[in-house]
């Protein structure tokens, strides 16, 4: 638990919340006319010298832009002021690299359009972060030493086989790159908010994977080009904030403010 000192001093960029994941990480594929269609005002796809400069080992898929998809088992999570810990769940969200634009500026971010969990208090608890967690209690998962599949029926089918232990590799980059992007979500209220996501892998292994996601009107499948990892990690996300209060805050957010005191920082350049 922080102490009154550390409460005190608090700004909205802190970690605010932290965990223990173990989370298969997929990259695929949303075909580009598709995608245009579901994107929220002010977000577009990034352009190829914006993709190729901030993704450069990258292969370009003609037609298509890439995306990150996690399934997550969940554990640890908890409030970093008071330490109270959720119990263990499941959690399968999507990240979309984007071009967000504000008045003058274009920044590179993160788009997650939906989370789906099967632990109701975590998706009441989603909804401070302005996120579009969806309740889905009858979420199935099958895990085997080597294998893990989630199912929600008439959504997503995904299946996995993981890669020897004695395989491990670093986290692939692309993966790497769009997690530290700002995080950019639109709430039920349709209020766009901005965060920070920090991973720290403790141990990552290459994995194979198949998945189907049905997502307004769209079904997006692996494919030749999909790629993934398992990965174990530590994670942290600061508070959701509004787009001045993010990128333009009154104090700094370049380090750690004080001793002993993570900070989540949003000093990202604008890309205009």
């Amino acid at each position: 638990m922080q102490t009154y000192e550390q409460l005190k001093n608090r700004v909205p960029h802190d970690a605010m919340l932290a965990g223990d994941n173990s989370s298969y990480i997929v990259g695929g594929h949303f075909p580009n006319h598709e995608l245009e269609k579901i994107l929220p005002k002010g977000m577009s796809i990034p352009s190829a010298d914006v993709m190729a400069a901030r993704y450069p080992t990258l292969t370009k898929v003609e037609g298509k832009h890439p995306f990150l998809l996690m399934f997550s088992n969940c554990n640890n999570v908890h409030d970093v002021m008071t330490e109270i810990k959720l119990r263990p769940y499941r959690e399968l969200m999507f990240f979309i690299p984007v071009t967000y634009a504000h008045e003058k500026e274009e920044r590179l971010c993160s788009y997650v359009p939906v989370l789906y969990l099967e632990y109701l208090i975590g998706v009441i608890g989603g909804l401070y972060l302005g996120l579009r967690k969806e309740f889905h209690p009858r979420m199935k998962d099958v895990e085997t030493e080597t294998t893990k599949s989630f199912l929600i029926e008439d959504i997503l089918d995904v299946s996995f086989e993981k890669a020897p232990a004695n395989s491990t590799q670093p986290l692939d980059p692309f993966f790497t790159q769009t997690l530290a992007n700002p995080t950019v979500t639109v709430s039920y209220l349709n209020r766009t908010y901005f965060y920070t996501t920090k991973v720290y892998p403790k141990a990552v292994l290459g994995a194979s994977p198949a998945f189907e996601w049905r997502y307004k009107g769209s079904v997006i499948e692996n494919d030749e080009h999909t790629f993934a990892n398992h990965c174990e990690y530590h994670f942290t996300t600061s508070q959701a904030m509004r787009y001045d209060a993010y990128f333009h805050p009154s104090y700094s957010v370049a380090e750690g403010r004080a001793p002993g005191r993570e900070t989540a920082a949003a000093a990202v350049p604008p890309l205009s």
